[in-house]
Order: C-alpha cells, then structure tokens, then sequence
C-alpha cells in the first residue's frame, strides 16, 4: 500500500473515530471513505483496534507515515504511544503556554500565544479528541490525558487574567467561559472544521488567517 492511499486512510478513519466512536465505526466504513475495497482494509490492518492505534500514533509521530511501515498493521503498544502523548504534553506545558520570563514579566503576546495553539491543534488535536471520544478503549492514554487538559484550562485562565493586566486584551469577566470560547474557536479553525465539512477542505494557512483575524476583532484593544 503507498503512502497516498495509507495517508487517506489515517485522515478518514481519524475522522470516523472521531464522529462516530470506536464502537459505531465498522472497517467497512473507513474502507468506503478511504476508497479502497474491505479486503484491502483487513490486509493493510490485523483489525479496527489497530486502526485506532495506527491514528493515534500517526498523529503523535509527524514521521511516521513517511517511514517504512510493516503490513499488516498491528496495534500499537500503549507505552509508544503514551511517551508521545506525554512529550506532546510536554512542549505545551513547557513551550507553548510559557509566556512569561524567568522573572515573571510577559515575553509572549496573546496572538503569538493563539497562533502557537492553532498550529498545536492543527497538529495534535485529532489525537487529543479520539483520545477523549474513546476513553473506554484507550484508558491509559485517557489517564494522561484528562488532568493535563484541565490543567491547560487553568493555565490558559491565568494567561487571560495577565494579558488583561499588561493591556494587552480588553477587559472582561467570567474568565473560564472565555477560555473555553478560545479554545473552541481554535480548534474548530484548526481541525474541527474540516472534520464536519471534509468535501469543502479549508488549507490551514487559510484557516490559522481566518481564526486570527475573529480573535483578534473579539479581543484586542
């Protein structure tokens, strides 16, 4: 199989999963999206587990689709995909949502900060969603999961709250439903919105564009 057709395959089934959840989503189904025959489907896969796995680890390992890959493909072990997630976890923490200097004062304005969290769900967010629609199948990836992304809301809040300070955004209250705004917008522009509309495909720089320029007119001063 190239990578052409194993590159469609990890979008539509990611998307599938993603829609419908692991239980609602037959090999049928993503053969039909993908364009290939089921039989194709059962031989690129040993079965719908591995698919899951294959969209996890494909979407935390940005090389992985252009490397050389053993068929059929099996799951994959929860430890790889549990180091990528957390590496994944990592940067977040220690790059993105890192607008301060190490005396405390603001080194990152709050569109470079939106922009660094677009293109972080461009390229992350249809792992963290399958991640969460899925619980019950990746548990141990959901364990990682759940209490960094509350921390990221926390954190974002108290980004907010410092953007206001400097004058950098215009004031406002009810800081938690403004957090969950933004992300929403985000990733609805990020991934969201081709997920829901997949014929009418936006290009990224066109989205990230679009996403700014709302953000910017909803918060700057």
């Amino acid at each position: 199989m190239n990578n052409t057709k194993l590159q469609k395959i990890y979008a539509e089934a990611g998307r599938l999963f993603n829609q419908n959840g692991y239980a609602n989503t037959k090999m049928a189904e993503i053969a039909k999206a993908s364009g290939i025959a089921v039989g194709t489907m059962y031989s690129a896969f040993t079965g719908k587990d591995a698919v899951l796995s294959f969209v996890i680890y494909a979407t935390l390992d940005k090389d992985y689709l252009s490397s050389e890959i053993s068929f059929p493909i099996k799951p994959i072990e929860s430890p790889k995909l549990i180091a990528l997630l957390t590496k994944v976890i990592d940067n977040v923490f220690g790059s993105v949502l890192n607008i301060t200097d190490d005396k405390g004062k603001l080194c990152k304005d709050f569109i470079i900060l939106m922009e660094e969290l677009f293109d972080l769900f461009a390229d992350y967010l249809l792992a963290f969603d399958n991640i969460e629609k899925n619980a019950g199948i990746l548990e141990e990836l959901s364990e990682l999961y759940w209490p960094q992304k509350l921390a990221y809301f926390e954190k974002l809040g108290e980004h907010l709250r410092l953007y206001m300070e400097y004058g950098q955004i215009r004031k406002f209250t009810h800081v938690s439903s403004h957090v969950l705004f933004l992300t929403n917008t985000l990733t609805w522009w990020a991934l969201n919105s081709n997920l829901s509309i997949p014929n009418e495909p936006i290009p990224r720089d066109t989205a990230k564009e679009i996403c700014m320029g709302i953000l910017k007119r909803a918060y700057q001063i």
